[in-house]
């Protein structure tokens, strides 16, 4: 991955002012070093503050709302490579604010121009990416390990119930096939699996502790009849429900579950 610098400038702009929605034909990272308002970009608005960031690939539409006198860093890029997405959005910048040290880097070298700046122009600007790609990654993956713990949660919570992947896709915000591969790499099955696993599981228990009979601990556990429950189980458990349950029972002290 490779980052080319278009333009770069410092700027504070008045309280009260606005600046309209627009698009860059580059990539667009604007630095808030003081001040406060809002920017929204595509259809998200964000309230931006001192140490945050907010960054636009080519194209993207976004605005700015100063409510404070505003300090902005901008700097217009392009990236070649195979890696060259960022994350669109407002972000933070780090505890020591890395990102700001590295523009104001920039702004000197700029102001300066000694010889090879335009190469060290572009180094530094390879070290921001590096830092924005390596924040916002870790933040994407929290922000998926999150999606797919709710939706193992909402499985164990509603396993009883008809569930699609189409479903559990849709509420965790990926694509269908995107979301099977991180929920099988996540927790070891894919989510079919899983859902069944967990209805042997809550079947099993009943079978052993309860006197409900075999059709209605189908039921209560999400399958749609005896016979898909009776091959499902003999499948995962070795056994027919019947059979696991006489050999249980006949297990215990007394004969009994």
């Amino acid at each position: 991955m490779h980052a080319q610098m278009e333009f770069l400038f410092q700027a504070v702009r008045q309280t009260g002012t606005y600046m309209p929605m627009h698009a860059h034909s580059c990539c667009e990272l604007v630095y808030y070093g003081m001040g406060g308002g809002t920017t929204r970009i595509l259809d998200d608005t964000h309230a931006y503050a001192p140490g945050t960031y907010a960054v636009m690939a080519a194209g993207t539409l976004h605005d700015e709302r100063r409510l404070a006198d505003t300090e902005v860093v901008c700097v217009g890029f392009r990236l070649t490579g195979t890696d060259g997405a960022l994350r669109e959005g407002l972000h933070e910048d780090g505890a020591d604010r890395p990102v700001e040290k590295l523009l104001r880097a920039m702004l000197q070298e700029m102001q300066e121009q000694r010889p090879y700046y335009p190469d060290k122009l572009n180094y530094l600007l390879g070290l921001i990416v590096i830092e924005h790609k390596r924040k916002s990654d870790v933040a994407a993956s929290k922000e998926a390990n999150d999606h797919l713990q709710y939706a193992r949660a909402f499985i164990d919570e509603h396993y009883n119930e008809k569930i699609t992947v189409e479903e559990l896709a849709a509420m965790s915000g990926y694509s269908y096939h995107h979301f099977r591969h991180l929920f099988k790499r996540k927790f070891g099955r894919s989510p079919i699996a899983y859902l069944l696993n967990r209805r042997i599981q809550r079947a099993s228990h009943l079978l052993q502790h309860s006197a409900l009979t075999v059709t209605a601990i189908a039921e209560a556990c999400g399958f749609s009849s005896d016979a898909q429950f009776s091959t499902l189980f003999k499948r995962e458990q070795g056994v027919s429900p019947r059979l696991f349950r006489r050999q249980r029972i006949s297990r215990t002290p007394e004969g009994r579950p």
